[in-house]
């Protein structure tokens, strides 16, 4: 058995190396916590990771990530571990938005206050009727007004709350499922009331710079996997890639004494955090603690998958960053070229094709989910006719993220726990936030400052040196 602290030095097992585990390693850590970090792969950021294409050695991302201005813990983030400079955010919101016929449309942000900066792109915006932007606008200012937090909302889906104030279905669809399906990766009429006003309010609403959207500039093993990796050395954290747990075990009142690792290994530490999936959780733990809250309620989460589809191109066949479309599995398109700054006339075109709430795709063959893809492509866009697709690379995430559905909230937990030294942190926590980046961020964050409630921060260190306030 390998030990990790002592009287003087609380030590901390974090398990699990996405955005969650990172968040909560580094949190102890800098308050003075001696902290390892178990993670099954062989680099860290869970499922926000990149990969060396065999053909051709180019590194791809397993699936285009998005962020808006809208998440402030992950910008901090990101500025903290020294990588904001390698991810770029719209100053402005501007999205090109295609119908099947090819007629463009554009959702943009002016100046001025929330939310009037939005009101140009309502006027403007070619796929909805008059009478649909003016319902657009009423539908704007009942969500304005919405107590997003009552019962009801969570027990309704956010698609019943539109009809039920006067949206058509083509407004829904052609406006609010734009904004719904990619950032919760599940059609609008699945997602909660509660869940959709939260996007609506903190997103669209609450000022200028919240809804303009982001991406990383590099893979994102360079934009999130190496430098979280030099971040918890640089504090002192022990980080052992390619070391799956495989069990927890706990005494007989639930205190977690050990975890089994890759190879037999066993781990001790004076407290636990599991960031683990909340799928693979249960499995974890011992029987009698998975039959208790909160862990009992996790068999009730449901995950939505996501597909993204590589297409090299011999020639240039995309203009802009990325766009849209209405009715069409293509849904959001990114130019990865123009994105990573490749003279695509030396280096032919890459783009990414990224398709939330992929039910339909998921279990396809990959050749002829590729093939349908590269189909789609030629009648959206014209130079792709002409073009030669040098390849495709098809990556399926089954378990993208978990289903913000009606009633899902109540079965996402805190971070404390029944056993008294074991915490949570995953993005399927109870953050307020749907399956992101900013949530697991914030998860890492609860489960820290729930750890330090509870034990306190390591002597003669501040809890926290930053004084950067704990979420």
């Amino acid at each position: 058995m390998t030990g990790n602290g002592s009287d003087s030095e609380p030590s901390a097992l974090v398990i699990g190396g996405g955005l969650a585990g990172i968040a909560a390693a580094g949190r102890l850590a800098e308050s003075g916590w001696r902290v390892t970090l178990l993670e099954a792969r062989t680099s860290l950021g869970g499922r926000a990771f990149s990969f060396a294409d065999r053909e051709s050695g180019v590194e791809l991302d397993n699936g285009q990530h998005v962020i808006v201005g809208a998440c402030r813990n992950l910008m901090e983030f990101l500025e903290r571990i020294g990588v904001s400079d390698l991810w770029h955010v719209q100053p402005r919101l501007n999205v090109d938005v295609y119908d099947r016929a090819g007629r463009g449309g554009k959702l943009y942000g002016l100046g001025g206050p929330a939310p009037a900066h939005l009101l140009a792109a309502f006027i403007t915006y070619r796929h909805l009727s008059l009478g649909d932007k003016l319902r657009a606008v009423r539908g704007v200012i009942a969500a304005m007004r919405a107590n997003r937090s009552a019962p009801e909302m969570e027990t309704t889906s956010f698609y019943d709350w539109l009809r039920a104030h006067g949206q058509s279905e083509r407004c829904i669809y052609n406006l609010w499922n734009v904004i719904i399906e990619g950032t919760l990766n599940d059609n609008i009429r699945d997602v909660s009331a509660a869940m959709g006003l939260m996007i609506t309010q903190d997103g669209l609403l609450q000022g200028r710079r919240e809804i303009n959207i982001g991406h990383p500039l590099v893979p994102l093993g360079q934009a999130i996997g190496a430098p979280c990796e030099a971040y918890l050395h640089d504090l002192g954290v022990r980080t052992l890639l390619g070391c799956p747990a495989h069990a927890v075990e706990a005494s007989a009142d639930g205190r977690v004494q050990r975890v089994v690792a890759g190879g037999g290994r066993e781990w001790s530490a004076d407290v636990y955090v599991s960031a683990a999936p909340f799928w693979v959780l249960p499995g974890l733990i011992p029987d009698r603690l998975a039959e208790q809250a909160p862990f009992n309620s996790l068999t009730g989460l449901r995950a939505s998958p996501i597909v993204n589809v590589h297409l090299e191109y011999d020639r240039p066949v995309m203009d802009g960053d990325f766009c849209y479309f209405l009715d069409n599995p293509l849904q959001w398109v990114f130019n990865t070229s123009r994105i990573r700054g490749s003279d695509p006339r030396r280096d032919g075109q890459l783009l990414a094709v990224s398709i939330s709430a992929a039910w339909d795709h998921i279990d396809l063959p990959r050749a002829e989910l590729a093939d349908r893809i590269a189909e789609e492509m030629r009648a959206a866009f014209p130079r792709a006719r002409q073009a030669r697709l040098v390849r495709s690379i098809v990556v399926k995430q089954r378990n993208a993220t978990f289903r913000c559905t009606p009633g899902a909230q109540r079965m996402r937990p805190g971070p404390v726990t029944a056993s008294p030294n074991l915490f949570l942190a995953g993005e399927w926590t109870d953050t307020g936030w749907p399956s992101t980046m900013e949530g697991a961020i914030i998860s890492g964050y609860n489960a820290a400052a729930a750890v330090m409630s509870r034990f306190g921060a390591a002597p003669g260190t501040a809890e926290e040196k930053s004084g950067r306030p704990m979420v």
